[in-house]
């Protein structure tokens, strides 16, 4: 709790636009009553109506409840407060109670609680948001703190865009590359003095930081800088400033710059960083150099960075790789995804080669669904793996024949082997194959088939298919299928599933939590909008409360809004934010929208056979876990190669599973 804060001077401090009526005095009366309950509802419920009073007697009281033995006696009370203290965030006394919450006083350093970060960062939006002189100081002088402190007050910043800077940046003594970073994030021209003068003046760590977001704002004088960096500082942080200005600027010497630095091992990994940004031909050599002799961590990024560049050597190198177990996969997805339509000569020659044909068809894949663009020799290559009798190669044909003939997967589904109806399940983004994948599963009985299947219920049309009953053995197996079972479950909300749905959204499992509120923005019962908006006002995962708020953006009830208005203006994720406020202008997430992305992920463990010929053992599996929040479950091919293509554009995540429990999930991979 908060110590004594000075209350003898609140009176004089405080300023209110409330005018105090009997109505107001009413709330008052009624807001101690309730302050004084046992119950962490009814308090909650006293914060809100002395923040709704707003008169100065109430933000007294509100003040108050934070001292020592005052009415907030957790974590969560301490979270309902400063909410209710944020549209009030102009008045000095408020403004200095959110500063000293946003730097962490009131939190316990010695056992931190999930939910002091939303803690701090609505005290911080809170003053954002309020912008005048004094707050937009005091985010101004926790930019320059160590730690935390200093992301919470540039994110707050970011969200609510200063209308002057002066008070931000008066003061240079102390400069830190958060001021600088933050300055070029924000993209105001009228940072760039001050940016100038940090390049010029600043201690040496925060110079570079200020000349990359000089070169952000397009001030072109950085580039002579960056070339006199590169010859005159051999300190690695201007050494990659520099390289990244001359890239930012399309400069001509970039990929020079850049050569030079992959050769360099105190800059090689972020300049491999940056040769996976643009096309560098003059990189290759270095590439492939490096790529030559990479640990098996380093080659995806090397890879990727040299079909990028796609000069003749890179591609070269690459269509080499294919032919080796250990680099196969790597470099069948450089080429997949190499710009240069060389790529797609050395992709056919590949089609053509025995020991290089399934890699190479699965790359052909992975380019048509991003490019739109296929080798010659696609179709004869697919050929003759169908007619292979090696399992992977069988069950690689259906994948690829079902994705150019979605219509077919019903047909193909009823003659297939596990792991052909596995391939199958991997194209469950596509609507199609997803309404095959339910018809089957509504009458399928085998536990692991039932799991792979459910992959279709991805799609909430195919899943209306599929019986309550199997949905709920999915959920109670926790496999890979029980998140997507959820969101079904509970879009079927109804007097007879709420306590399930009620135990999914309280489970440990944050997937399962997501899902259950996925699902019930689809409830027709009115009642779902008071579940959502409870689950969201404690929810410490940023992914959960982003499902929620989706969940919300498609219910028409007007009193969506309250939520919709909380987590625009006080959450503590950029992404919920943005989402609350596009559901706020009537925008609705496209949540089951195919794209050109792929995961390919290479699962296959140490010492284990190279083809796969047998389909017997425990699969490879992992999650899936979509731009859109959504959990796929995923099965590789007996040969570990896990191949999922469609997925939309934006981030997503490969969590590797155990075989039968999603909360078995190792930690997450970001690909």
């Amino acid at each position: 709790m908060l110590g004594a804060q000075h209350a003898e001077t609140r009176h004089t401090q405080q300023r209110s636009t409330a005018p105090v009526t009997l109505k107001h005095r009413l709330g008052i009366g009624v807001a101690i009553t309730l302050l004084n309950s046992k119950s962490p509802l009814d308090r909650q419920r006293g914060f809100e109506r002395l923040g709704s009073v707003g008169t100065a007697q109430a933000l007294d009281l509100l003040l108050n409840v934070f001292e020592t033995g005052g009415a907030a006696r957790s974590a969560q009370d301490r979270l309902v407060a400063v909410r209710a203290l944020a549209p009030h965030a102009a008045v000095p006394a408020v403004r200095d109670f959110l500063v000293r919450i946003m730097v962490g006083v009131g939190s316990n350093p010695q056992r931190p609680e999930a939910i002091d970060g939303m803690i701090e960062h609505a005290a911080a939006l809170a003053l954002a948001g309020a912008a005048d002189e004094p707050a937009l100081s005091a985010l101004g002088k926790a930019l320059r703190q160590p730690g935390h402190v200093a992301d919470t007050a540039r994110d707050a910043l970011l969200a609510f865009p200063p209308r002057t800077l002066t008070p931000i940046v008066q003061d240079l003594r102390s400069p830190t590359r958060t001021l600088a970073s933050f300055l070029g994030e924000l993209g105001d021209p009228r940072a760039i003095p001050t940016l100038r003068e940090l390049v010029r003046s600043a201690p040496i760590e925060v110079r570079p930081e200020a000349a990359v977001a000089l070169a952000r704002l397009g001030v072109t004088d950085t580039i002579e800088l960056a070339r006199h960096w590169l010859q005159a500082e051999n300190s690695p942080d201007f050494q990659l400033a520099a390289a990244r200005i001359l890239l930012d600027f399309h400069a001509a010497d970039a990929g020079s710059a850049v050569s030079r630095l992959l050769t360099d091992e105190r800059t090689r990994a972020g300049a491999l960083e940056l040769a996976n940004r643009a096309s560098l031909p003059a990189s290759s050599a270095a590439l492939v150099q490096l790529a030559t002799k990479a640990a098996p961590d380093e080659r995806s990024a090397l890879f990727s960075a040299l079909g990028l560049s796609g000069s003749p050597g890179a591609l070269s190198f690459l269509g080499g790789a294919l032919s080796t177990h250990e680099t196969s996969s790597v470099a069948a997805l450089a080429l997949a995804l190499a710009p240069s339509q060389d790529a797609e000569a050395v992709l056919e020659q590949a089609l053509h080669n025995a020991s290089t044909r399934r890699a190479a068809l699965r790359a052909s894949l992975v380019r048509k669904v991003a490019l739109d663009r296929v080798p010659s020799g696609f179709n004869a290559a697919l050929r003759e793996l169908a007619q292979s009798g090696d399992v992977s190669d069988q069950a690689l044909a259906v994948q690829v024949s079902a994705q150019g003939d979605p219509d077919r997967t019903a047909e193909l589904l009823k003659n297939a082997s596990r792991p052909q109806i596995r391939a199958l399940s991997r194209l469950a983004l596509l609507p199609a194959v997803a309404q095959a994948l339910c018809e089957r599963l509504a009458t399928e009985h085998d536990p692991e088939l039932r799991e792979a299947l459910a992959a279709g219920l991805i799609s909430s049309s195919a899943a209306e298919r599929v019986p309550s009953n199997v949905l709920l053995t999915l959920i109670d197996a926790r496999g890979l299928a029980a998140p997507l079972a959820a969101r079904a479950l509970a879009s079927r909300d109804s007097h007879a599933f709420r306590p399930k749905i009620a135990s999914l959204l309280a489970s440990t499992d944050p997937l399962l939590r997501s899902h259950a509120a996925l699902g019930l923005g689809e409830s027709e019962d009115g009642s779902a909008l008071g579940v959502l908006e409870r689950a969201y006002r404690f929810e410490t995962d940023d992914s959960v409360r982003l499902a929620i708020v989706h969940a919300l953006s498609v219910r028409r009830e007007p009193a969506r809004k309250r939520t919709l208005i909380l987590a625009r203006t006080l959450d503590g994720s950029a992404a919920v934010r943005e989402a609350a406020a596009l559901a706020l202008i009537g925008a609705t997430p496209a949540s089951e929208a195919k794209g050109p992305q792929t995961a390919w992920l290479e699962l296959t463990q140490p010492g284990a056979p190279e083809s796969g010929a047998s389909a017997e053992g425990p699969t490879p599996r992992a999650i899936v876990i979509t731009a859109t929040g959504l959990a796929l479950p995923a099965f590789a091919d007996p040969d570990g190669v896990l191949l999922v293509p469609a997925l939309p554009t934006g981030p997503f995540e490969l969590r590797l599973a155990a075989p039968a429990r999603t909360d078995d999930a190792a930690r997450p991979r970001q690909p």
